[in-house]
Formats: C-alpha cells, structure tokens, sequence
C-alpha cells in the first residue's frame, strides 16, 4: 500500500465509490446501450449460443433470465427485486415474461437509474417498475418485502458482502428465491498463475488481425495480471470481493443450484477483442477450439469456473 494509513485508504476509496464509481457506471450503462462491437466475451453471440445458454439452460436459444422463469417462475410473483440494476434491461423483461407483476432496481448509479427510467417509459411499463439510487454497501431493506431478488454481473462490486446478503435474506419472504448471475473469479482480478498461462497459451494461437484491441487498438501482446493500484485507479470496486461472494452466500442461503458457466480464459483472452471475431467458418472454429479447452481445463479441476448462476433460497 502507499504512503497512506489503512484508515486513510478505505476514506479515499469509499469517496471514489460514492462519486466517481457512479459517474463510471452511468456512462457505462448509457456505453452498453448504444455499442455496437462487442468487446467481452459474454457479449458475443456465438459463445452465448454455444457455450453460456448451453451451461445455464440446456438449449442454445435460451439465456439465463429465460431459463430461470420456466424453471422456478411458471407462476407470476407480487414483487421482486433487482439490485445493480443498471439500465433496467433485467426488469423490463421480468415483466415482459410475468416473473413478477412488479419490479423495484436499485443502482449507485444516478445515470443508470435515470436511463432504466427512460426505458421503462418508452416500453410503456413504468407503472410495473420503481427505481432508486441506492448504495448497496449500506441499503437496508424492508423485511419481508419481496418475493425474488435479482443480482446480475452486480455482486462482485459489493464490499460489505455479509451486510448485504443479511439485509437480502431479510428483504426475501421465507423460500424466496435469491438469483444471482455472477462472476466469482479471483478478487481485484489477480489471475492465477495457470490462469495467465493458459490464457496466454491460447491468445498466442489467434491471427494477428484478431489480437488488435476494439477500444485502443493497440495489439494485445500478452494478458498480465493488473496490479491492484491499477484495480483501485479505474474503479476500486471492481470484483473488490468476488471470490468471497459463494461463502458468504453459502452462510445465508440455500444452496438450490449452481450453473457454472465458465469464462475463467475467454474472459481474459477475449476482453476487448471479441468483436474482431465474426461469424466464418475460420472463426467460428478458432471460437471452437477457446470453448473446448477452457471446458477440458474445468472438467480437469485445472482451474475453476469464473462465471456462474446461482440459485438459493431464503429457508430461515
């Protein structure tokens, strides 16, 4: 750490995260609405059809929302909630399938909660949905209230981990559903050493034309492990406690079921250049060939699955 006193540190970082963290993800959720070209590897459609919806549904057309409304929601719920909502993408489609009558979203995020407003209007569903500016780190819910409780790509920019899963157990009727999309990989995102090693064994098997960066366009020579000033400097609340996050679950809920669906590799070999990657048949099978051994190293216990749904139940 710096020159800094720990104390002193955690003051810095949280008013990083009351002020700059939340202009960085109201620009981030207006970004994500408008882009084009995608630049992770979640984003791309072909890992979404062969690899994601296979893991999280079982069929190639069907995503994880999807899935998780014919599987535990053939009834439609009075209330649910959607923490880290962004721009309401998760809610507006809870409603459009009937998951609940009514969603609420809460994001740090002024300029999210102003877009997911936007969007609930132009969808002319606003009456169906509430949103709020909510720190999560601190928000303490209304008991009882609520019959599920969304978390998608949010959870692994939660620090005070126990506070907020006491409060969502609190805030979930008994047997209510706990439903989380999340990456649970390595905090601040420090690679493990077999990681970087294969992560960098397969990047260095892709064309030169697919190793230019979407953002930078510089050439991405090698996948490094960033250290944690860098974390702190663009956004301290990045994956702050991600590997922390299935224990703490763990000790507050139900475990109902997990559906890993990898990303521990193509996270980092695709990062910003997945949308160099099109639809040939070149490509396609270089796609292919990623999956295959990312799927051969987890099945070999060689590295673990970064990315998972859960799904757990509040039983207390």
């Amino acid at each position: 750490m710096s020159s800094l006193s720990r104390s002193a540190f955690s003051k810095v970082r949280a008013k990083i995260r009351r002020g700059l963290t939340g202009d960085h993800w109201g620009d981030q959720a207006h970004f994500l609405a408008s882009q084009s070209a995608p630049t992770s590897w979640s984003e791309l459609p072909f890992i979404k059809s062969a690899y994601i919806n296979p893991s999280v549904s079982g069929e190639q057309d069907v995503g994880w929302l999807e899935a998780i409304k014919k599987d535990f929601y053939p009834d439609t719920v009075e209330r649910a909630l959607s923490l880290g909502c962004g721009g309401g993408a998760l809610e507006l489609q809870g409603v459009v399938w009937k998951i609940a009558k009514y969603f609420e979203g809460y994001d740090a995020s002024s300029g999210a909660i102003e877009l997911a407003r936007k969007n609930a209007e132009e969808a002319k569903i606003s009456q169906y949905l509430a949103y709020s500016v909510v720190d999560l780190n601190k928000a303490k819910f209304e008991e009882n209230r609520y019959d599920a409780v969304f978390a998608s790509q949010s959870v692994h920019h939660i620090e005070a981990l126990e506070h907020y899963m006491d409060q969502v157990a609190g805030a979930l009727k008994r047997d209510g559903l706990f439903i989380i999309n999340e990456f649970v990989g390595p905090n601040q995102f420090q690679w493990s050493e077999s990681q970087l090693f294969h992560a960098n064994r397969l990047l260095n098997l892709l064309p030169d034309e697919l190793r230019v960066g979407i953002r930078g366009g510089k050439f991405i020579e090698e996948i490094a492990r960033p250290s944690i000033d860098h974390m702190n400097e663009v956004d301290p609340t990045e994956a702050i406690r991600s590997a922390d996050i299935l224990p703490v679950l763990n000790a507050n809920f139900e475990i109902v079921e997990k559906r890993d669906f990898g990303g521990t590799l193509l996270h980092l070999i695709l990062n910003d250049i997945a949308g160099n990657f099109s639809e040939s048949a070149t490509h396609v099978d270089l796609l292919n060939m990623l999956i295959g051994e990312e799927k051969r190293l987890i099945e070999q216990k060689e590295i673990d699955s970064d990315f998972t749904l859960v799904i757990a139940k509040n039983s207390k």
